[in-house]
Parts: structure tokens; C-alpha cells; sequence
């Protein structure tokens, strides 16, 4: 959790996420109930049922418009460290900030990000039902 995270830790693992992403690319959506009664019909006793198409697709919408809310220089650091995996350092000489800042800065997005998104119903529910 980013709350509870130590000076060192970083809150969120991209090589994590991107085999997560491809985990999820790589599981037929065909095969995904359609509606959360299919899901639930679908699942084997005491079970948890799989996520529907319907839900699947709520969750996507509610996470997009949440980066949505990010500002250009949020969203540009974010890309940096996420998806283009460099260093803090190479953020710090790249913008001339000291890594600290970068840090703190990182830290700060991903707990308004965090926020926002606790704040819908349907992902506060699916994070208590998969957690």
C-alpha cells in the first residue's frame, strides 16, 4: 500500500503491472462472462465467480478517467518511471530536479491516484473481494 511504504520501496512495481497486463491479454475474453449473474453462474461452488466483460469494462472506465484528472507534467513523470522504466536519477538530469523531488513527486501522484480511485464503489469492492 503507498501509505505504508519505507524510504527505499518503490509503491508501485512496473515489471509487476506489465506481467499482470500481459496475464490479462493473454486470458480469453471470450471465455469471460458477459454479466456478473453468468459470472456467477459460471463459478463452481464456494468460489469466487470471474470478473464479467460488463465489470472488466466499468473498472477500465473508471481508471482511465481517473489518469484522466492527472496534469500534463504528472502524467509525463508517471510515463517516465512506469512504462519507459528510468531511474529517478535519469529523471533528476533529464528535468534538473534532485531525485528526492522526483520521488516525492511520484509518491504524491500515485497517492492522488490511489484516493480517487478508492473513492468509486465498484473498485473499493472489487479490491475487498480480491485482496
Amino acid at each position: 500500500m503507498l501509505l505504508s511504504m519505507g524510504k527505499k520501496e518503490f509503491p508501485f512495481d512496473p515489471l509487476r503491472a506489465s506481467r499482470l497486463v500481459r496475464e490479462l491479454s493473454q486470458t480469453e475474453t471470450r471465455a469471460a462472462p458477459d454479466t456478473l449473474i453468468q459470472a456467477l453462474q459460471q463459478a463452481s461452488p464456494h468460489s469466487e465467480p470471474r470478473i464479467s466483460k460488463e465489470e472488466r469494462s466499468a473498472l477500465q472506465e473508471i481508471v482511465l478517467d481517473t489518469l484522466e484528472t492527472l496534469t500534463q507534467s504528472e502524467t509525463w513523470l508517471l510515463n517516465m518511471l512506469l512504462f519507459e522504466r528510468m531511474s529517478l536519477r535519469q529523471v533528476e538530469r533529464l528535468v534538473g530536479i534532485p531525485k528526492t523531488t522526483v520521488a516525492r513527486k511520484r509518491d504524491k501522484i500515485l497517492r492522488k491516484l490511489e484516493n480517487q480511485l478508492r473513492s468509486h464503489s465498484l473498485v473499493s469492492e472489487y479490491l475487498a473481494r480480491n485482496l
